[in-house]
């Protein structure tokens, strides 16, 4: 069976100096590039390592942003707990519907295969309701590849992506913003992209900031490195969080009898929310459900929906 260990190096902690705070009008450019910086630099441990539940720390983060760019960019009601059902609870080859789709789009960001493939674009930007057709997708990669090429800060070289984006078309906001966190990673030299700017992007207006300029916009890249500072912040407050339940997994594994309980373990690390319905290798139905709740009952997993039906478990 494969144990759930915690990540093997000590979390980092971002100290209180670095979280940008009080009034953000007076916060320049170059002061939230500072605090973008130390906070990337917080999180560059762990984006560059790959802790047992960092499935479930991506998913997680996926779904904050899916959450944020449906109902800010597209005018979707769903909400986190829409969306996660959406994916979790879809049949193989189902259709997960508009919002549903926005969410696979920010999972596949931290996915397999390489985002800078024009066919991947196309398809990301198909789903976040932008479609582009093949030449205008070269046209990004090309664009993108270039603004990496050229050495800068990473969060300048996210906001220079994010306005590739829209300038080739117009009403792109949501892919430019998954774009940006693409060429984050790639600058920052992480080997798999975490979706953090939409996550934060939009919590600027409840401080009263007013109009939130869009990419290419003056104090558009400035706005996006108080959204990197915050999110990144935010990823490792998940990443502790993550990392304290895997443990809880890990000691709760011992007092389990099913034969297949490895895989059920290993189901709950590598994503966000695992489906009782779900076949897993090795348990039956009943032994499959009787796991889940046995986990709920050691306080080693959560029950997410809080139905009696059609239930989903996470970390």
């Amino acid at each position: 069976m494969i144990r759930a260990e915690p990540a093997p190096f000590d979390l980092p902690r971002a100290p209180l100096w670095a979280r940008p705070s009080g009034n953000l009008r007076e916060i320049s450019e170059a002061e939230a590039l500072f605090f973008a910086g130390a906070a990337l630099a917080a999180l560059d441990s762990v984006a560059k390592s790959e802790p047992p539940w960092a499935g479930a720390w991506r998913a997680r983060l996926a779904l904050k942003s899916a959450a944020a760019v449906a109902a800010n960019l597209l005018n979707r009601r769903e909400d986190e707990a829409a969306l996660r059902d959406a994916v979790a609870l879809a049949k193989p080859g189902q259709d997960f519907g508009p919002a549903g789709r926005v969410y696979a789009a920010y999972r596949a960001l931290g996915g397999p295969g390489d985002p800078f493939r024009p066919e991947k674009l196309a398809a990301v930007a198909a789903d976040l309701q932008a479609p582009f057709d093949p030449g205008r997708a070269g046209e990004l990669v090309a664009a993108l590849e270039q603004a990496v090429g050229r050495g800068r800060p990473a969060p300048i070289v996210a906001a220079a992506a994010a306005e590739a984006a829209t300038k080739i078309r117009a009403d792109a906001e949501p892919l430019a913003l998954w774009v940006a966190d693409v060429v984050l990673a790639r600058a920052l030299g992480w080997p798999v992209a975490v979706p953090l700017l939409a996550g934060e992007l939009f919590v600027r207006r409840s401080a009263g900031e007013g109009r939130r300029p869009h990419p290419g916009e003056p104090g558009w890249g400035r706005l996006l490195a108080l959204a990197y500072a915050r999110a990144a912040f935010a990823a490792l407050d998940v990443a502790h969080d993550l990392s304290r339940r895997a443990e809880k997994l890990a000691d709760a594994a011992p007092k389990l009898r099913a034969k297949g309980k490895g895989r059920a373990l290993t189901k709950l690390l590598g994503d966000d929310a695992v489906a009782a319905a779900a076949p897993i290798a090795g348990l039956s139905d009943r032994a499959r459900r009787r796991l889940f709740d046995r986990l709920v009952a050691l306080g080693a997993a959560r029950e997410l929906t809080g139905r009696a039906t059609f239930r989903l478990y996470g970390l």
